[in-house]
């Protein structure tokens, strides 16, 4: 497929260390012997993430030596208070020190794997930090490098709906633990609102819930996914906002799987 931004939502770092590791690890590992450089800014502790190759059976100490790996302590590179521009830059700034350090043509390309910050996550506005700084990546992407955004899935469920909607809408893609690739579209977006609504209410009251939600949209379903804010206040008219509440959280656990599995 190429290069591309690409969304990686997996389990929460508590309960599924080793199974997320593992699966961020592989790509590493795969992509360093396609004779690519990476940059990974995935976890807050330098020696320990070393450690954590270790135990899976990565030596990677020559490949930090030769430049083909580059560790990073995500909450020293990521912060909500360093504007979007400058995080770019910082990118930027990476490539130039790896070219330096081993020649221009050295590598293939390069693979960018990031984990913003938990101080991202810590308000509503911060949140929406997150959400502006993808979407300058997104309009700023020239695909002159693979880049793979990871978040903790427990992290995404916290979220408010718009900001997940943002959020993954910024992506090319959403990666998945098999290495595959799948284009992010709209069409997805609606599909899990549609499971939420029909999991989460009875049937016929599901359908007629999603058939009013269109009209009052124009008879366009991706305007549920385009425009969260509207969806969820419209939604909180027709069902009153604590059915509302049950029926986004469970549309946010459809959207989790969607992008997951």
């Amino acid at each position: 497929m190429g290069h591309s931004h690409s969304i990686c939502v997996l389990g929460s770092e508590e309960t599924d260390s080793y199974d997320w590791r593992a699966c961020i690890y592989q790509k590493i590992d795969e992509s360093i012997s396609n004779g690519h450089a990476v940059v990974y800014v995935g976890e807050g502790n330098e020696t320990l993430t070393i450690q954590h190759f270790r135990k899976m059976g990565l030596a990677i100490e020559d490949h930090i030596e030769a430049g083909s790996l580059t560790i990073i302590n995500k909450d020293i590179f990521y912060s909500p208070s360093v504007p979007s521009n400058v995080l770019l830059e910082q990118w930027t700034k990476i490539f130039h020190h790896i070219e330096r350090k081993t020649g221009k043509g050295a590598f293939k390309g390069i693979i960018c794997i990031g984990m913003p910050a938990d101080s991202f996550f810590d308000s509503d506005l911060n949140m929406q930090r997150v959400v502006d700084y993808e979407t300058l990546v997104a309009e700023k992407y020239d695909e002159s490098f693979e880049a793979i955004c990871i978040y903790a899935g427990d992290i995404i469920e916290k979220m408010p709906f718009k900001h997940i909607i943002g959020l993954v809408g910024t992506h090319q893609n959403t990666f998945h633990k098999d290495g595959q690739l799948k284009p992010w579209n709209t069409q997805r977006g609606v599909a899990a609102i549609r499971r939420g609504l029909d999991i989460a209410l009875e049937e016929n009251v599901a359908a007629l819930v999603f058939s009013v939600l269109v009209r009052d949209f124009g008879m366009s379903e991706e305007a549920l996914v385009l425009y969260p804010e509207h969806f969820e206040r419209k939604l909180e008219i027709l069902l009153g906002s604590s059915a509302a509440e049950i029926v986004i959280s469970r549309i946010k656990l459809e959207l989790r799987k969607e992008i997951t599995s």
